[in-house]
Order: C-alpha cells, then structure tokens, then sequence
C-alpha cells in the first residue's frame, strides 16, 4: 500500500489521467472525423449521415473502412504483436513493470476507430484503453514504478481511457477492477482507479461538458413497468448468454492468414452496409441503435407503425451480435460493449412496445436501460460494471438504478452455469427422495 502514495506513483497516476482524458477527447474527435470522410456529411450522428447519404455509399463505406483497417492490421500483426492491457496487467514475469511500446498501440486504437467510423459493427471503447493503457505502462517505465504497481497504473488508466469516451467515471473505474484487474490487486487497484478515472472524465468535459452520453427523462415506476422488467430478464439473459456464446466462437475461427485480413474485413463491412439498407441502425459500434431504443416513443405509434419498429428493434436485437461477431471473425480488433447496450436496449424496448400494444403503460427507458446493463453485464460477466456504467450513461434517476440493480444481478444469477448447476443438483436430489 506503501507504494500507491509514493510521490512518483501519484505523480504517474495524475499524468495517467490527463493522458486518458486527452486520448477520450481525441479518439472521439478522430471518430467524427472518419464518419465524415466515410459518408460525406460533417455533421449529426452516424444514422444522420447515414439517411443523408445515397445507397451505394452506405453499401461501400463499411466495405472500404474494412479494406484500408485491414491493410494496417495485415501490416501491424506480420511485423509484430501489439500487446494488449490484459496480457500486460496479467504479466507477473520479472520486477520491472509491464512494457507495451507506445506508437503500435496507437496505430491499432486509431485503425479501431476508423473501422468504426467507416460503419462496420464493433466498439469503439477499445481505442482509448489501449491507447491510455500504453501511456501508463511508458510511464511506469520512465519513472521506475514496480510491476504489482505499474500493472494496477496501466489497468486503470485503461479504465480511464472508457471512462472518459462515454464520460463513466465510476463505470470506468468498474471496468479496471472487475474486468481489467487480476485476483490479488483489486482491493488496492480500486483506490487507484477510482481517482485516475475521475481525473480523465474531468478533462474529457473539454469536449464533453459534462453532458451524459444519452438524454432519458426518469418516470416513475408503475406496475406495467414492473412486469415489463420482469419479462425482460429471461429474455436478457439468454441474449447476453447467447452473444457471449456467439462471439467467443467467431473469435476462436477467426481468420488467421495475414494477406486475406483486407479482403475478409472489407467483404465483413460489405454485408453490414447491405444489411444497413434494411436495418440503418446496425451499422457502427451501437450507440446509434441504443440512442433509437431510449428515444423511441410508444404512445405516439399507431398500431401499424408500432409493428414496423418492433421489427426493426428486433433486427438490431438479432443482427447486431451476427454482424458484430462477422467482423471480429474476419480478423478485426473492436470492443464489445457497445454491441451489447444496442442488442439488450432495442429488446427493451420491443417489448415495452408490445406491452403497450396489449395496454399496458411502461416506461421505455426504464427497461431499455435494464436490457442494456443485463446484456452488457452477461456477456462481459461483470455484474457491477453492467449496473454502474449503464447507468452513468444516462445518469435516469435513482428508481432506474434500483431497476437496473434488480434485473442485471437477477439476469447475471439466470445466466450463471453454477446456478443451473446447483438448480440440477437440487432437483435430482428431491427425485431421488
């Protein structure tokens, strides 16, 4: 503990912060930038741009960002490996701290950032933990720091680096320790990440000020809304088992051979801008298809449109996982969070709009929100992140927290093996009586 208040530890731990509050605030500005470029609009969001532009570009816009991404990645990965904060923080070889190089890093979050730019369906939240993560490890190095130190000052200034993108800074901080830490040094890395992530959200406000990333008005919780939450949780749990499942299988048949990166990552990006023709809404990391499901209003829909836009909620709920897991099956690096809010927000809402076709009054937001974390805490099994970042998005209001805490721990419980385990082990216990 003694180290974690040494004068240089703190002074790394502070420049840490900035650092990842000035790489937030640049990774966004540089993905505004390739939207841009890629579809020929310089401002609105990405389903903006995408409206505004004609066919054959939302079709080939994914495509080409798949093509040049997959050039640099052919060229990052044949001549050399880019370490990532996992393997870094986990490193328990020697008593100098973990090394990670600082301009592959970069390299890779930007090439992240343009893959997502350009429309194709992964995360964006992997740009800045690696970029961040790289300047924490370049500074434990430059200042002497040890290994148990520097792995706890590299794990949350990747943490930092989330927080500052999506202005979390407790879900940031989350993050680091459930999902980024090792056993052994999330008592302390908490103390750690905590401050560090707080610091890169407050320089993130320079371009953020402060705003969260989604606006949601808080209503109160009414009995329709209660059923609603508790019909979603089957649903959330088996749509963040069956992502969790989907992904990890993609990743493990990944393409393997270099030379054909560009070529699978382009035609991966050519089948998501088909798709997007359809189902705008799939296209990019998901805050757009999130963004859709917290802002969809269901007293104002007519029986005929409410059938419409359950069917495009549903699409998103279905496509977005398979084309998700189609790019990182075809060799691209990208995070998954972002897929996971969209798929459990837009089955949120599809079934607060079905709810609402058989008259019962829900409130949208409440269980777009509670899809969201549920999916997003399952796939990532980390039930306190789900809560905490999910609800830092929106910042809805405590009653909305309290909804979140019950469905995402219930969903995680539902979705764990060991329950089903015990459940079985229950069963043919009282058969056996």
């Amino acid at each position: 503990m003694r180290a974690l208040i040494r004068p240089r530890f703190l002074v790394a731990a502070a420049v840490a912060g900035v650092a990842a509050g000035l790489i937030g605030i640049a990774m966004a500005l540089l993905l505004e930038l390739f939207e841009s470029l890629f579809y020929g609009l310089t401002h609105g969001g990405l389903l903006e741009r995408l409206a505004a532009s004609p066919p054959w570009r939302r079709i080939l816009a994914p495509a080409l960002g798949g093509l040049v991404a997959g050039g640099l990645w052919w060229w990052l990965r044949a001549t050399g490996e880019v370490a990532d904060v996992e393997s870094a923080v986990a490193d328990r070889s020697g008593e100098a701290a973990p090394r990670m190089g600082l301009a592959r890093p970069f390299l890779d979050a930007v090439t992240q950032v343009l893959t997502v730019g350009a429309g194709n369906s992964v995360g964006r939240e992997g740009a800045p933990r690696l970029a961040a993560g790289a300047v924490a490890a370049r500074l434990t190095t430059r200042l002497g720091i040890g290994r148990a130190e520097g792995a706890i000052l590299i794990a949350s200034a990747a943490g930092a680096g989330l927080a500052a993108m999506y202005n979390a800074p407790m879900g940031g901080a989350a993050y680091a320790v459930e999902l980024v830490m090792v056993s052994g040094m999330r008592r302390r890395g908490a103390l750690v990440a905590v401050p560090v992530c707080l610091i890169a959200t407050i320089v993130s406000w320079l371009h953020s000020h402060g705003r969260p990333t989604f606006e949601v008005a808080s209503n109160g919780l009414s009995s329709g809304t209660a059923l609603g939450l508790v019909l979603l949780v089957p649903v959330a749990a088996a749509l963040g088992v069956g992502a969790r499942a989907l992904w990890s299988w993609m990743l493990a048949h990944r393409v393997r051979t270099l030379r054909w990166l560009p070529a699978a990552i382009g035609a991966a990006g050519l089948v998501t801008g088909l798709v997007s023709l359809w189902v705008p809404a799939v296209v990019g990391n998901g805050r757009d298809a999130m963004e859709v499901a917290l802002g969809t209003r269901v007293p104002e829909v007519s029986s005929d449109a409410a059938g419409a836009g359950v069917v495009l909620l549903l699409g998103v709920v279905v496509l977005k996982p398979v084309l998700t897991g189609l790019t990182l099956a075809a060799g691209a690096t990208g995070g998954r969070l972002a897929p996971s809010l969209a798929t459990g927000a837009s089955a949120g809402t599809a079934l607060a709009v079905v709810l609402h076709a058989y008259g019962v009054e829900v409130s949208v937001p409440a269980l777009a929100m509670a899809g969201a974390g549920a999916v997003l805490a399952t796939t990532q099994r980390a039930p306190v992140f789900g809560i905490v970042f999910t609800w830092e998005l929106a910042r809805a209001g405590a009653w909305t927290l309290v909804a979140l805490l019950a469905v995402v721990l219930t969903a995680t419980l539902l979705a764990s093996p060991a329950w089903w385990h015990a459940a079985g082990s229950r069963l043919r216990a009282s058969r056996a009586r």
